[in-house]
């Protein structure tokens, strides 16, 4: 068991998986494209974290990751990956 790590960073993997299985399932046309959504879901999502963006302060934060910036982050950059895949 990892005890090390943060709880923001164990939210922010399994958020950024879920958002990038959707997005997959939205935008993918091939199962080998399924990595590299997962990877930018994660991504995103723990670039808020890292940062530290935080807009909206009256909602709650768990683990230090705030979940709306979070996931508008990922979206972002699951669209500009989805965008330079068809490209």
């Amino acid at each position: 068991m990892i005890t090390g790590l943060a709880p923001g960073i164990y939210l922010s993997g399994v958020l950024g998986l879920l958002y990038g299985a959707l997005a997959h399932l939205l935008w993918g046309r091939h199962w080998l494209h399924l990595p590299l959504f997962v990877i930018g879901g994660v991504l995103g999502c723990l670039l808020v974290w890292g940062t530290g963006l935080h807009l909206f302060t009256a909602l709650p934060a768990p683990g230090g990751l705030p979940i709306p910036e979070a996931t508008a982050v990922a979206w972002l950059l699951l669209a500009a990956i989805a965008a330079l895949r068809r490209a």
